[in-house]
């Protein structure tokens, strides 16, 4: 069997919410990079906040920011951002809006000013759902975090941006004033009244990352697998000769999916390794 290169989403793909990453998950990549894959996270998530239960799983490279930073064996092979007039449009609209934004760097995240009154809980917001917790983690956890007034344009570039907004209208706004500029992915919204997504280059995704890494380490894209579940894997999906969709994913990314394996909670990625006998 050829040597495949195994492209892995986080959230939603390989950790439960409020769970973490599974012991048979890590033990399962294991085997596949022992039977002589090469295993790769490929994330929206910057490297700083990648979760801790990777630390123990054995990578063959990291991709950050939604594309945007590219890591093989330690090595930066790729890192770009957005070029600061896009940067200063998507900022005119978020501003305009009130939306809750996150700039997110390389070594540090900034948050919104109405935004850090939400995340330190010195506003109260509606119908408070997963995605706003799992920041409020981010917020009280994390060391590299701060809000925007803290945040130098010329010394700390941006390659992704997380907003959220309270209305299915301004959600439909930040669309439309901005998806010539940028991919423009949001999640399923779980209410009428919380919707959120993000800002991806649209020269940098996670598409276009599995072409680079896959062109430094001199393999073919025949020999590419990305797993994912939500729209800022849209990309990867659709450029890796295989592309898998969890059970849990989103409906629109189902239906550019080669396959579609078992939820994450039924660990969804495991099982379909075993069925494609890239792990025994």
């Amino acid at each position: 069997m050829e040597r495949k290169l195994i492209f892995l989403d986080i959230d939603g793909t390989i950790l439960i919410p409020g769970e973490g990453i599974r012991r048979t998950v890590k033990e399962g990549l294991q085997k596949a990079r022992e039977q002589g894959h090469q295993v790769f996270i490929c994330t929206g998530r910057c490297c700083h906040m990648l979760p801790e239960e990777l630390e123990d799983v054995t990578l063959d490279g990291v991709i950050a920011n939604a594309g945007s930073d590219i890591w093989i064996h330690d090595t930066n092979i790729f890192r770009t951002s957005f070029d600061q007039a896009r940067l200063r449009r998507a900022l005119e609209v978020l501003n305009a809006l009130d939306t809750i934004y996150i700039l997110e760097g390389y070594e540090k995240i900034y948050v919104s000013e109405r935004g850090a009154a939400i995340l330190s809980e010195s506003e109260p917001v509606p119908g408070d759902n997963p995605e706003i917790i799992r920041w409020k983690t981010f917020f009280s956890r994390w060391k590299n975090t701060g809000d925007i007034r803290g945040w130098d344009p010329q010394r700390a570039p941006i390659p992704k941006i997380s907003f959220m907004v309270f209305d299915r209208t301004e959600a439909e706004r930040v669309y439309h004033a901005l998806k010539k500029d940028f991919y423009v992915a949001f999640f399923p919204p779980r209410s009428e009244t919380f919707f959120n997504g993000e800002l991806i280059s649209m020269t940098a995704d996670k598409g276009s990352a599995i072409r680079r890494t896959a062109g430094y380490l001199k393999a073919k894209m025949q020999d590419t697998i990305a797993f994912g579940d939500s729209m800022n894997d849209y990309q990867m999906i659709q450029e890796a000769a295989c592309g898998v969709v969890m059970g849990n994913g989103d409906e629109q990314l189902k239906k550019i999916a080669d396959r579609i394996c078992e939820t994450v909670e039924e660990d969804g990625v495991v099982r379909e390794l075993a069925r494609m006998g890239l792990i025994r």
